[in-house]
């Protein structure tokens, strides 16, 4: 007796046990109402039209078909039967809505029999629906009185870990805020995420390529585009542009790779580190797990994948860790906010790496990775900021030390200044006595020469009318040289002729009582007309040139002559027949004064002086560049 009752007792515990296999899932709908999820049950199917009889597993959601099916890449069914009950025999008035976190990647949802949704595409290339929550409105009439059933199909593959999300039943209010919490989270942050990252690589490149030796900001832009390739997929539903489902994760992966690489470099370029020879090989290496990634057939991808994923975390891992330690060594301000915020993106990283694994399972809780495009826009503004600050105090420091320089250099150039136009007046003073004495000797001695020269021929005694005369034409000769000096403001004689007219009549007048005849060949008008200073210069050439020849040639012909040679450049020719002299001597001895005092005066305005002498011919030239 002791041992059926013994053996009934087991039986009962068994039974006991049993119903608790499943505990049952209960979600209110209102104060009154509420959903009982009675079981989740799946199996493998062949087709989208077959709905197998046998087979079925009971499971638990969120589901990854991929820890109970190895490898599987095909479809699946999830059955869920529930009912709905009102307490005091209450009736529900208002329908339901019933929720499913994700599907992945692409599956439809039916009612009772009757189709509620269904991705665009159930074959390759495969809708995305694992990166949008979604919701239906389940209506009264379309309910049963006991159970109901909801049918989800499920196509995928091995890689993309398929399976259905968390399934909920709620109110129609309570489950709008609830969508729009996930959309937030799950879309709407992965959105501002590609916004900012965009925003700051656009940027970036622009100042890049403003100042190519900045490779810091080129770095960054390159890895801000790769980040945004890499989670647009976060937010595309479909595969196109993809012609299927495995090239797209496949270039989705060859994004993030590079994503890595290029984010590394950028923090070793921040902290202003090269390694080329790494670099080198990790770009080779790179190239060749791109190759490979895209060369790995369907059936070795989850592995593949997870392990070259898993690597570029590691490497992403070991340069964090490396920026980190320079920058506890460097103790620099901007390489520590660096530090700290690869610090948050790595502690998101692994939070989510966690997540995603399932080794972490908390309710409610979503992936923190949308938020590192946050905190990147913040890191940088800092480290922005701080260079900016410091870069404008280096150039408070530079402006303070430049001010006292040119403080200095102002007060040694104002020293020097003045030394220099005290030399410049005793230049002026010694320049004006030279002038003055050139001047005196062309214009007064001439004048001079001519007086002893009629003093000295003269046959009879001079009366006191002709000494006056010859005062007053000396006198007339020293205020000219008073009035005119050497200035190059005085005004320019309208033609040729009335330019040489006074020379001419002074020295006619002196040569036709000596019975030298003259010859003057000028032109009417000028082609190009000499500046003030060259018609003074060229009549002192003039004036000394004819003193000389009535003091020592005992010429009887002389011709003086200008003619353009060119039409801005003219030649003074004065040509006279007397005994001559030996001009290499006299150039080789030395010039005398008058002849110095032509030679400098010309060259003193940019002109040449030339000399020629032999018996019967002695020409001298003044050739003069006009502008």
């Amino acid at each position: 007796m002791k041992q059926l009752i013994g053996h009934y007792f087991f039986i009962f515990v068994l039974s006991l046990l049993s119903q608790f296999s499943y505990a049952e899932i209960i979600e209110n709908i209102n104060a009154q109402c509420a959903v009982h999820i009675h079981s989740v049950d799946t199996v493998k199917t062949s087709s989208f039209t077959v709905l197998p009889r046998q087979g079925w597993q009971s499971v638990n959601l969120p589901d990854q078909w991929q820890k109970r099916w190895k490898n599987y890449n095909g479809a699946a069914w999830y059955k869920i039967q529930w009912s709905c009950s009102c307490q005091n025999q209450a009736r529900l008035a208002e329908p339901i809505a019933f929720a499913i976190d994700y599907i992945n990647s692409a599956g439809a949802v039916f009612l009772n029999g009757d189709l509620l949704w269904r991705d665009k595409h159930l074959q390759e290339p495969l809708s995305k629906s694992w990166n949008m929550p979604r919701y239906w409105i389940l209506p009264i009439s379309g309910l049963n009185s006991g159970k109901n059933e909801i049918l989800i199909y499920v196509k995928g593959f091995a890689y993309q870990s398929p399976g259905i999300g968390q399934i909920s039943f709620n109110n129609i209010q309570n489950n709008y805020e609830s969508y729009q919490s996930q959309v937030w989270n799950r879309r709407t942050l992965f959105q501002i995420n590609l916004i900012v990252s965009l925003t700051f690589g656009v940027v970036c490149s622009v100042i890049w390529l403003s100042r190519r030796k900045e490779s810091t900001f080129g770095w960054f832009a390159l890895s801000s585009l790769l980040w945004v390739l890499f989670i647009s997929n976060m937010l595309t539903t479909e595969t196109f542009p993809y012609p299927n489902t495995l090239i797209a994760a496949q270039a989705n992966l060859a994004f993030f790779v590079l994503y890595v690489v290029s984010f590394c470099i950028y923090s070793f370029r921040f902290i202003q580190k090269r390694f080329i020879k790494v670099e080198t090989v990790v770009w080779g290496i790179t190239g060749l797990i791109i190759a490979g990634i895209f060369l790995t057939p369907q059936q070795s991808a989850y592995w593949v994948f997870a392990l070259i994923f898993l690597i570029y975390v590691g490497l992403f891992i070991i340069g964090y860790l490396y920026a980190c330690y320079y920058a506890i060594q460097s103790k620099r301000t901007d390489y520590i906010f660096l530090a700290i915020c690869l610090s948050a993106i790595v502690i998101f990283m692994i939070f989510d790496l966690l997540l995603l694994s399932g080794e972490v399972v908390v309710k409610d809780v979503r992936p923190l990775s949308p938020y590192t495009g946050p905190i990147i826009t913040f890191f940088m503004v800092i480290i922005l900021g701080s260079r900016l600050a410091r870069n404008v105090k280096k150039i408070e420091t530079f402006n303070a030390q430049l001010e006292m320089k040119v403080q200095q250099v102002s007060n040694d150039l104002s020293s020097s200044l003045n030394e220099k136009h005290q030399l410049e007046l005793k230049n002026v003073k010694l320049q004006e006595r030279i002038n003055l004495s050139h001047d005196l000797h062309d214009g007064l001695g001439a004048s001079l020469v001519r007086s002893m020269i009629l003093v000295d021929q003269s046959t009879h005694d001079i009366s006191n009318k002709q000494f006056l005369s010859m005062l007053k034409l000396l006198r007339d000769d020293l205020r000219q040289i008073i009035d005119s000096g050497s200035s190059a403001d005085n005004k320019i004689p309208v033609n040729p002729i009335l330019w040489v007219a006074p020379v001419r009549h002074r020295f006619s007048q002196l040569m036709d009582e000596l019975d030298i005849r003259s010859k003057w060949i000028f032109l009417q008008e000028w082609q190009a007309v000499p500046s003030a200073l060259q018609c003074l210069t060229l009549i002192r050439v003039l004036e000394e040139s004819l003193t000389n020849i009535i003091k020592h040639s005992q010429a009887r012909q002389v011709k003086i002559a200008m003619v353009y040679i060119r039409e801005n450049q003219f030649i003074l020719s004065i040509e006279d027949d007397g005994v001559g002299f030996d001009a290499d001597s006299v150039v080789q001895q030395g010039l005398s004064i008058g002849m110095r005092s032509m030679k400098m005066r010309l060259e003193r305005m940019g002109g040449e002086f030339k000399l020629s002498s032999e018996p019967g011919c002695t020409i001298i030239q003044a050739i003069v560049q006009l502008k």
